[in-house]
């Protein structure tokens, strides 16, 4: 009966298709009409061209559309337009240099500079321009972004100090949730069919629910083609270092009533060469990716259903860890299998001057772990999830405050299939609503809002040989938070200050941990006294942006209490030391600051520069683990239009010694790397890139690398080039 109503749902939505709008867009100094000029209705995530008369169309809109305009030498221009109100004129602004771009993590869907909270937003495009090996190592090229590496393959994003459970990742419009309580664990998010990320530093925001004290990773989905448009494209990519590559598929395709997406992705590498010129052993991995995407839209109904598979396979390092020159590309025990399933169906139904938005989400993730044998996995959990996000828009109707009520749910249950343990079988259910209000007046700009949420974690009892491994429990979680913030424009400067608290429950690992996690070497013993983690974070910006010259400054102040952490306990048990969780007041600060300067006699040249800060410690002034070294990156970057080499860049990070090393950590040096790469137009539908990674093959060690007790080096020299074909 289910499936018979959602496909009755389905049918209506392509049946009843919503009206036209055209429009006019001009220079706003000349009157002259601008021809290319990109327009994207950002409900529908599709758009359309402006023709030699600067005129348009779109098919198929809702009564209340929000357009952005981009093109080359012009302003951004994001306009709330009624689409009754046919043949509008849109002015544009010429302006030299401009990188505000849509946010579509915040309400109402702003541009960067138009928020009171600090969100870094990067494409995909621009990320993967410096050749990262993945997508979490592209990530953590944004300031105020980490990552803790195992090898070449996993990488877990930290954002100003905090990782893990700490960070809500949002994919598909849905919450990702792939037991990213582990060390050893990857983002779990390909690369294939994303458009940009946009990080949420902090826990400002209240649109995400539970656990976002360290920020929110949102991952944007590939746009649509544009309106009556065919797009298709291929890639292939080669990595010197691991012998690895990187191939893509995408087909798109917007025709009268179907809008579709559909994108494929492999990925295959070896164990990664350390400068020393050997491999470190069982660093390996693969990758298989499909992602899928189906629109649907009348005039008050937009809906888009999207499906994600996800296999990685991953080598486990241990204590034995060697080095070698072997460039086998099968798997030796110990590794691990992670298959995970990502269905999301979001809706927008516009009731009047409001609208209400419906996300349901489901998520299968499973891992497994082969230890003595490849036959049969030793660990093998299921984790599955089913979310729910609603969310109503007032009506406006002149008023001076937009309000937004939302409503959010989780249900999960994670099962137990193989001879080993780590957690037991265990339920979360998660229920938490919500009110933002926002308002702008003049120069000022105002967000706030407060939030409930409660969590409850019931876990069953296991025995093992006569002893009990897990107990019983059954425990009920639930805070109140708030977010605050305020944004003052004057001319070309905005000043930002925002409050806000977040609350974490202990996750089931934190709780009831009784094992040996493979690929961290340590035996872990949860502790089923722990309290939720409460941060209160204050943090501020100050940008300024003129048409050559940009300039950021990003300062923030977190403090948590009851901080939840891995704490030594001098015991062996099993062959590997045994940790313990435990709790404490902690504090981290920091911030960051960076510029973008276009000088305007060189019309072809980019110089950016930002420098990442962040201290950390507990109630007894000790520095806390895993917390990142402080970074400095700068970039110089030529780019040229309509020649044979596109753009060149090099770049330089030097990142400071850590010397402030964590209860179970020790010391970590400086060291530098460069970066350099080129991009060509091969033919008219052909580019091609090519770069290098670490080009002086310098030997370090980061600190947040999960190999660093083993002593071995970060990956050596990488040499990489790549071929895009893309046909319209």
């Amino acid at each position: 009966m289910k499936f018979s109503i959602f496909n009755t749902l389905l049918l209506f939505t392509v049946v009843s298709m919503g009206q036209t709008f055209s429009a006019k867009v001009v220079d706003k100094e000349t009157n002259a009409p601008i021809p290319m000029v990109t327009v994207y209705s950002v409900e529908q995530q599709t758009g359309s061209i402006t023709d030699d008369q600067g005129e348009f169309v779109l098919t198929n809109v809702p009564q209340t559309i929000v357009l952005q305009f981009t093109f080359v030498g012009y302003e951004t221009l994001l306009v709330r337009v009624n689409s009754s109100e046919d043949n509008k004129v849109f002015y544009l602004q010429q302006g030299h240099l401009d990188l505000d771009e849509i946010v579509l993590s915040v309400p109402q869907s702003r541009l960067g500079n138009d928020n009171t909270i600090a969100i870094e937003q990067r494409s995909i495009q621009m990320l993967q321009a410096s050749n990262p090996i993945n997508l979490a190592t592209a990530i953590a090229n944004i300031p105020g972004v980490s990552q803790i590496t195992t090898g070449s393959g996993l990488g877990k994003p930290v954002i100003r100090g905090l990782s893990g459970s700490r960070i809500v990742t949002y994919t598909q419009g849905i919450r990702l949730e792939n037991q990213q309580w582990g060390a050893e664990h990857g983002l779990g998010v390909g690369d294939i069919g994303i458009e940009s990320v946009e990080v949420i530093k902090g826990p400002a925001s209240l649109l995400y629910g539970a656990d976002a004290l360290g920020g929110v990773l949102y991952f944007v989905d590939e746009r649509y083609a544009k309106i009556n448009n065919t797009n298709f494209s291929a890639s292939s990519q080669y990595f010197s270092n691991t012998m690895g590559t990187n191939n893509e598929l995408g087909a798109k395709i917007n025709k009268g009533k179907l809008k579709f997406n559909l994108f494929a992705g492999l990925k295959s590498h070896l164990d990664y060469m350390t400068p020393l010129a050997s491999r470190a052993f069982n660093t390996r991995f693969e990758e298989e990716n499909l992602k899928a995407a189906y629109g649907f839209e009348s005039n008050k109904w937009i809906g888009n259903l999207r499906y994600s598979y996800l296999k990685n396979k991953f080598g486990i390092t241990e204590e034995d860890l060697t080095l070698d020159t072997s460039t086998e590309r099968g798997f030796d025990v110990p590794f691990q299998t992670i298959v995970n399933h990502n269905l999301s169906w979001d809706n927008t139904l516009y009731l009047g001057d409001g609208k209400v938005k419906g996300v349901l989400g489901y998520t299968s993730n499973q891992r497994q772990e082969f230890e003595e044998t490849i036959v049969a996995p030793a660990l093998d959990m299921d984790l599955n999830s089913f979310t729910y996000n609603l969310k109503w828009f007032l009506p406006n109707k002149g008023r001076i405050i937009d309000w937004i009520v939302g409503a959010q749910g989780l249900i999960q249950k994670n099962t137990n299939s193989g001879e080993e343990l780590l957690i037991p079988d265990a339920s979360t259910k998660d229920i938490g609503m919500f009110v933002v209000a926002s308002a702008a007046r003049d120069q000022w700009y105002f967000q706030g809002g407060l939030r409930f949420d409660e969590r409850q974690i019931q876990a069953d009892s296991y025995m093992e040989a006569g002893e009990v491994l897990f107990n019983n429990y059954e425990n009920q979680f639930d805070a109140v938070n708030f977010a605050f913030g305020l944004a003052y424009e004057l001319n070309q400067s905005k000043v930002k200050l925002n409050i806000s608290s977040g609350f974490r429950a202990p996750n089931t690992s934190e709780l009831l941990s009784n094992g040996v996690h493979e690929g961290t070497n340590q035996y872990v013993v949860g502790n089923s006294a722990l309290e939720s983690e409460a941060a209160t974070q204050i943090d501020m910006a100050f940008d300024f942006n003129s048409t050559h010259f940009d300039f950021s400054f990003q300062p923030f102040y977190n403090n948590i209490k009851n901080y939840i952490y891995l704490s030594p306990s001098n015991t062996i048990i099993e062959g590997s030391p045994r940790f313990d969780y435990t709790q404490s007041d902690a504090i981290l600060y920091g911030g960051e600051l960076g510029f973008h300067y276009h000088p305007h006699q060189i019309h072809w040249l980019h110089l950016e520069s930002d420098v990442s800060m962040v201290l950390a410690e507990n109630g007894d002034g000790d520095p806390l683990p895993l917390i990142p070294a402080n970074r400095w990156r700068s970039t110089a970057m030529a780019e040229w239009t309509n020649q044979f080499l596109n753009s060149v860049f090099i770049t330089y990070q030097y990142t400071a010694s850590q010397n402030r090393a964590g209860l179970f950590e020790t010391s970590s040096p400086s060291y530098g790397l460069m970066d350099v790469g080129l991009s060509l137009s091969i033919h008219k539908n052909v580019t091609a890139s090519l770069g290098v990674t670490n080009l002086f093959d310098t030997n370090y060690i980061d600190h947040l690398s999960r190999l660093k007790s083993l002593e071995v080096p970060n990956i050596g020299r990488n040499i990489t080039a790549k071929v895009i074909w893309e046909l319209d």
